[in-house]
């Protein structure tokens, strides 16, 4: 990589982590370029010379956001741990993560954001988090404690049984208390995953 393109990355996470930090400061809806541009300390005209518009800028701080709640969930997982229980901790630490950032939840499922810009190879379109899931449940098929044809099928069971309850608590249709909803989870994917209670 020349120095042009790596004085281009540089100014791109600028940009990008000023719009995160706008994000969880002030939430998704105060994200204007103007506000990105004081943040980074450039013109705020400048973001158009490195990401088409604001749109474009937001599905950057998606991806870094899911990359950050993967770091989480890959700091706290003990792979010594059975592999089923991998799963369920992996799945609880995720349902943390965002409960503890609902800004990034408002962004990354709920805002209505147009496809991966075009043009843009460096960043990969399957979070790293769907492939910790997909590739944990591939483990378990191997050790025989699920089969082969159902790991889509718990991949997607699992991944709605959290976001349903995740949808539910950060938009306040669900008081109950944060404690409750995670020993839910964990029970929906225990039997999910044929574990014994």
């Amino acid at each position: 990589m020349d120095s042009k393109e790596i004085q281009r990355q540089r100014m791109r996470e600028y940009f990008i982590n000023a719009a995160k930090e706008i994000i969880l400061e002030e939430g998704v809806k105060n994200l204007t370029a103007r506000k990105v541009g004081n943040k980074a300390g450039y013109s705020y005209a400048t973001i158009y010379n490195y990401f088409s518009d604001l749109n474009c800028l937001s599905i950057h701080c998606v991806l870094d956001f899911l990359e950050d709640c993967y770091k989480h969930v890959m700091n706290l997982r003990n792979v010594e741990d059975d592999l089923r229980d991998q799963v369920i901790d992996c799945g609880t630490e995720y349902f943390k993560f965002f409960v503890k950032n609902p800004q990034m939840f408002q962004l990354i499922f709920l805002e209505t954001l147009e496809g991966l810009p075009q043009n843009d190879e460096e960043r990969p379109v399957v979070p790293s988090i769907a492939l910790l899931l997909k590739n944990l449940l591939e483990e378990c098929a191997l050790k025989g404690y699920i089969k082969n044809e159902n790991i889509d099928l718990l991949a997607e069971l699992i991944t709605s049984t959290i976001h349903g309850k995740l949808l539910f608590y950060v938009k306040g249709r669900n008081t109950e208390n944060v404690d409750n909803i995670i020993m839910s989870i964990r029970n929906e994917m225990r039997y999910l995953l044929n574990i014994e209670r």
